[in-house]
């Protein structure tokens, strides 16, 4: 069994939510998580979302969006807060976290940058991952996996069981 898993998802699709309900529903399984999932709150009615890292073991919040002013058509990403959320994973190293929640590998994992780097040492560490990948973003995801991965549907209990399953193995 591989200790690395991506959801694939459908571009529209609400994959933040999903990966926060996962939070809850893994916490009260008693798990200790590590990585970050994304939150969007609005910060204009007529422009982008003010989206933000929170940090799994600490609870801290990254802000990874620019707002670009009125004349904007959206957001920007940050990349500085992106580097700054990247402090994530060296706690889930340091605390030797259950299971290890990356929000996606996205445009700049597949040019990449972003978290890449920062998953790759985690799967080095031997903590399982999980992380989601939107499907358009499959191929530069399969060229960063290779083939030792398992993909899960976006379900949260079949998500569950392969949590589980994978901290047996690690056990």
């Amino acid at each position: 069994m591989s200790f690395l898993a991506a959801i694939p998802y459908p571009g529209g699709f609400g994959i933040d939510g999903f990966m926060q309900g996962l939070v809850i529903r893994l916490r009260r399984r008693g798990l200790r998580l590590g990585g970050v999932v994304q939150h969007n709150d609005p910060l204009c009615a007529d422009r982008c979302m003010a989206m933000s890292l929170e940090d799994l073991g600490s609870g801290t919040r990254f802000p990874i969006s620019q707002d670009l002013g009125a004349a904007a058509q959206g957001c920007r990403l940050d990349a500085a807060g992106l580097a700054a959320a990247s402090a994530a994973f060296e706690g889930a190293l340091a605390t030797r976290a259950d299971l290890v929640l990356v929000n996606r590998f996205g445009k700049q994992e597949a040019l990449g940058e972003g978290l890449r780097g920062e998953v790759a040492k985690t799967l080095l560490a031997g903590l399982p991952v999980l992380i989601a990948v939107r499907r358009d973003f499959l191929p530069a995801w399969r060229d960063f996996a290779g083939g030792d991965w398992c993909e899960l549907p976006v379900d949260e209990a079949a998500v569950e069981r392969w949590v589980l399953d994978a901290l047996r193995i690690v056990a």
